[in-house]
This record gives structure tokens, sequence and C-alpha cells, in this order.
């Protein structure tokens, strides 16, 4: 990856990270100013002069959220900013009218609270930004891989859908691709300007009942109400935090588009080589059958577990000695499932496979009672034969990554590993029995089924699709990520019902108050219904994990 490309990411997001904080800082000191005003006593007039400068002034340092928010209401794909920008514009049209208040009048202002959640909305893009920036450097520090999600057919394993793990080709816009798809945008596209509605009609009808003043008040307080602090805090609470989690991982999530792609996921696609990394493969046994062809037995079979690139084969390589530079190339090889590996190499044909492959082509193996004492205790067994002469036999063990059997055991019940392999000794019953696995399946495609993964692997990587995560490890801790994100998923939506029922309540309860007496609610009324109702976001975020 270029260094220009992540000069170029860095600098966009350090700029909007400086930005939201000028903006937290100065939405934050306009309620809090706002907030000593009320409390001092002044009157309406010295209120309604500083209730309206600084919502001008909030409104012009917010301004790009803002006239987002304002203007996406009307295309019916409304922002988390939209209530806020509304509420702001009510806030001022309440203090200009404070203007024409007789000066004795019991004061009810509420750009305290209007201003808060402003701040607290910034401030949630801040922390946004910054996991932004650090996942930016854990993937500058490190080799990273890209995993996709892609529909495929595998209609008799009933599944539909699967997960895979390449290394990185193009690298997305790490900064746009993850501030896109907000949930709880998404989530609201008619439910904004619907309340928006309701809250002018209401207002109306409070006006009618109690007087222009009431009117301006009400519509300041049920937008203010409408804006609550957990509008932000549904989805950016519960990611950051599982995002943090994740990292350690070495897994970045792109923003609700990672969690929506991983939430219906089943099946992960890895390779032999993850189930069986070198370093847990172990050369048992090597015996000749034909001395006339020793060292053909050795390189040959050396370049088809090569060519196989089965996770034995560097471990066979090294101990019985061959120099893979100088190993002879194979020609039209072709791994065949359940029997072993076809290939020809100086014009010969040569076998590397189990007893069943012998049998197929009328070569006698070893007596099976012989080969059942070789292959006790977990071993495994495969035998050369060239131009239909048996030259040799190796012995040889695989042993499971511990890390891997917990992150299998762990991802769920109902979940599936397919393995794509060579090795005709990696059986699914040989991997559940070697891992333990109780919860997760292990499946080994046939030649269809491979074709099937294969092409739906290219098909995703020739449209450039947006990866749905990146990681800096391979299987082991994208299984982990996978659990983690589905479980996001889940918190996330409940995040977002809170934050529905918090504002359909507060709007509730608000209007409900201005009819039973106008002067009822206020900013600190307000302010202590929305912390209440960030609680459990903050329960979902931090206890509940």
């Amino acid at each position: 990856m270029k260094d220009s490309y992540f000069q170029e990411q860095y600098s966009i997001a350090q700029t909007s990270k400086d930005a939201f904080l000028v903006k937290t800082l100065v939405a934050s000191f306009s309620a809090l100013l706002t907030a000593v005003l009320a409390a001092v006593g002044l009157s309406p007039l010295v209120n309604g002069i500083a209730g309206l400068a600084l919502s001008v002034i909030v409104f012009i340092f917010c301004a790009r959220e803002m006239a987002d928010g304002l203007v996406s209401i009307f295309g019916f794909h409304p922002s988390n900013d939209s209530f806020s920008s509304v509420a702001i514009i009510a806030a001022a049209f309440h203090s200009f009218t404070l203007f024409f208040s007789p000066q004795n009048v019991v004061l009810r202002i509420f750009t305290p609270v209007i201003f808060a959640s402003v701040a607290i909305s910034m401030f949630m893009k801040y922390l946004f930004i910054c996991e932004i920036i650090s996942n930016l450097n854990l993937i500058k520090n490190n080799k990273t891989y890209v995993v996709t999600t892609e529909n495929v057919d595998l209609r008799k394993r009933l599944i539909d859908r699967i997960c895979v793990v390449n290394p990185v080709v193009n690298f997305p816009n790490v900064v746009e691709t993850t501030y896109s798809g907000d949930p709880s945008e998404e989530k609201i596209r008619l439910f904004v300007p619907i309340v928006c509605g309701a809250v002018f009609f209401i207002s109306v009808i409070i006006g009618i009942f109690s007087g222009f003043g009431a009117f301006a008040a009400s519509l300041a307080a049920l937008f203010a109400a409408a804006s609550s602090f957990t509008s932000e805090m549904a989805f950016v609470l519960p990611y950051i935090a599982e995002q943090k989690r994740l990292r350690k991982m070495g897994s970045v999530l792109l923003g609700y588009h990672s969690v929506d792609a991983m939430r219906d996921v089943e099946t992960l696609v890895v390779s032999d080589k993850d189930l069986f990394p070198g370093r847990y493969t172990k050369m048992e046994r090597f015996r000749f059958r034909d001395k006339e062809r020793m060292a053909d037995a050795v390189e040959f079979t050396a370049a088809l577990l090569l060519c196989a690139d089965t996770p034995f084969a560097k471990t066979f390589a090294a101990s019985t000695g061959c120099n893979i530079s100088r190993l002879p190339e194979v020609d039209d090889w072709q791994y065949m499932k359940n029997y072993g590996i076809l290939g020809h190499i100086y014009g010969d044909e040569v076998l590397v496979g189990n007893r069943n492959m012998l049998l197929s082509y009328e070569i006698l193996p070893l007596a099976q009672e012989t080969e059942a004492s070789l292959t006790s205790t977990n071993r495994s067994i495969l035998y050369t034969a060239i131009n239909g002469v048996l030259v040799s036999y190796t012995v040889f063990s695989y042993a499971p990554d511990p890390e891997m059997k917990h992150a299998a055991e762990t991802v769920g019940e109902d979940f599936s590993i397919i393995a794509m392999t060579n090795d005709c000794t990696i059986t699914e019953a040989a991997v559940q029995k070697l891992y333990g696995l109780h919860n997760t399946k292990i499946l080994i495609p046939d030649a269809t089924e491979r074709d099937i993964i294969s092409e739906a692997s290219k098909t995703t990587e020739e449209a450039e699709a947006l990866p749905d995560m990146i990681s800096t490890r391979n299987a082991i801790g994208i299984l982990s990520s996978v659990r983690k994100a589905k479980k996001l998923a889940a918190a996330v939506n409940i995040s977002v019902f809170v934050k529905t029922a918090s504002i359909v309540f507060g709007l509730v309860l608000t209007a409900a108050a201005f009819f039973i007496n106008p002067l009822l609610p206020g900013s600190l009324w307000l302010f202590i219904f929305n912390l209440i109702w960030t609680l459990p976001v903050l329960f979902i975020t931090f206890v509940k994990k």
C-alpha cells in the first residue's frame, strides 16, 4: 500500500477530528452559557438575545451537519443531525419571541438542552473519527487481508452466503466507507418527517389554547425532546466499544457496512493451512518401495505436494532435504477429492494419494493391517506411485491449532467452516475428530462446490466490491471477529430501538405537560429525561458485552 494513499486518508481524518473538536467546544460553551444566564434570573430580553446569537453561532460552526440534516428531511433521507438542525431553528425562533415577552414573565427556555444535544452529537462524531484514525494506524503498520461476504448456491449444504478472506489488492476509502450507512439514519426515513409534522401540529394546538408564546416555547421544547442525546450514541457508542476489542484481534470494521454484512454470515471459507499451519505438521516416517527410483520418489512427491500447496508440503521438503528451487516442473496436475493428486513429471505419470487412489489404478498398497498400525494415533499415510509402480509411502500427522480451535468453538452454534484443500487426508471426519468440535461444522467442498465458491470470489474481485472487514490476521482472527460483529449487530438494533422510543416518549410527555401547564416543562426536565434514556445505551455498550 502506498504511503501517499495513507497520507491522504490521515489528512482527511485529522482535519475532521479537529473540526469536530471545535464544534463540540462551541456547542458545549453555548449550552453552559445559556444555562447560567437562565439560572441567574436575567430578563427575557437578555436571554432572548443570548439564545438567538448563540443559535446562529452554533448553526454556523456546525453548518455542514446542520445544513445536510435540514435538507435531507425534505429528501426523505434524514440524518442524525436532522432533529438537531430544526431544534436550533426552533430555539432561535423561541429566543426571538422572548424579545417581546413581559419583563416579569416566568421564564422557560430550552436552548441549553438543545445545545447540549448538539455538543454530544459532535462529540460522538469526534470519538468516531478517532476510531477511524486508530484503524488506519493498524492497517498502515501491518500486513492486511480483506474479508468479503458473497452469495453462493450450495443447496445441499443449506448455505447461501459465505465469508472469504483474501490479501488486500485495492484498498478502499476507509474514512468514507466507515461514515456511510448509520442504522440510526436508515431506520428514520419516514420517522423524522412524520415527527417534524407532528411537532408543528401539536405546537399549533398548544398555541391556539395558550397563546403565541406557548406555541414558540412548545415548538422549541418538543424539538429539544426529539434531538435526544441517544441520537448519535445509538450506533456510535456500541460501535467504538466493540471496535476497540476487535482491534486487539487485528480486525477493522468499516462502520455499519461491516456490521450489516457480517450479521447473517454463518459460513467462513478458510484454507487447509489455516486449520493446520506448517508448525503443526510432522513427518513420522518415509519409506521407499522401489530402490531404483529413490531420488524420483522424494522429488516427485515433494513437487506434487508443493503444487497442490498442502499444509504438509514444506515439512516434507524440509524433512527429506529437498531443494525447492530445483524440484522438477509438474504438468497438468489435478486434485481428486478423497483420492489424491495426479500429475506428469518428465513424461512420467505420478500419483500421490491414499489407499483408494492406488486401488482405483490397480496398484497394490500396503496390507490393511500394516497401514492401520502405521496410521494409529491420528496419523495419515500417502503413497507415491510412478507409472503404476508404488515407489514410496509417507506417514505424517497434523495437530490442531489451539487458537483456531478456541475461535471455532466460541463463534457460535450452527456455524460452518468450509476448508479449501488439495489434501486427501484432510476430510470432514478427520478434522472434526482432530479439533474435537461440538458446535462448529467443518465442511470439505467437492469439485462442483469449489467451482461455485471460486466463481463467487472472482466475481466479487472483478466488481471491486467494498470489503466487509479488514484484518491483520487470517481465519483465526476472523472467526472471533465474525462472532463479535454479529453480537454488535444485535446490540445496535436494541440501541436504535431505545433511541426511537425515547423520542416518542419524550414528545408525548412534553406535549402532555404543555397541555396541563405551559410553564411546567423546562430545560432541566428535558435534560434529565434525556439522561435517563441514555442509560440503556450505556448499559448495552459497557455492561452487556
